[in-house]
């Protein structure tokens, strides 16, 4: 076997009480391995990288979320980008034609812009995406996926 590279990824979420969203923070640390001897020190790399992730983990601190921003003071987002995100329909969980409502996982790849910009906008207020075409927001009981439907 021969060793490349080290990847050490550690991960925290937390809920505050029942009145508050749950918080993730993740963090991810490479080292490569570039000669033998740091090979054979192969544990005592990890153990100094997962500390480090530790030492982050321990300072994070639950996002707060921001009264609603004003529109023009949020970034925007290419809707033909986010059109090509994985969105299923409702009734039949089958990937959706580009005018129909849907949804997708929160943590879904690519989709990060678009949950930051609906957590920034605040709770209840819908993010829209492209002109007059679609209303994102959070739904499912812990808000872990992203809904849309088209602006009438």
């Amino acid at each position: 076997m021969q060793v490349k590279r080290l990847v050490v990824g550690k991960g925290k979420t937390a809920r505050p009480n029942d009145a508050e969203m749950w918080t993730k923070a993740y963090y991810e640390l490479e080292a490569v391995i570039e000669d033998v001897e740091d090979l054979a020190n192969l544990e005592n790399v990890r153990e100094l990288l997962e500390g480090k992730i530790d030492g982050w983990l321990s300072l994070s601190k639950p996002t707060v979320k921001p009264a609603a921003i004003p529109s023009q003071a949020l970034p925007q987002l290419d809707p033909d980008e986010l059109a090509k995100l994985p969105w299923k329909t409702y009734k039949t969980k089958t990937d959706c034609k580009p005018e129909e409502a849907g949804w997708i996982f929160r943590n879904t790849l690519g989709a990060e812009a678009l949950a930051n910009l609906i957590e920034k906008q605040g709770k209840g207020t819908p993010v829209q995406i492209g002109p007059n075409k679609f209303e994102c927001s959070f739904s499912g009981a812990e808000r872990q996926f992203i809904s849309r439907k088209p602006v009438k």
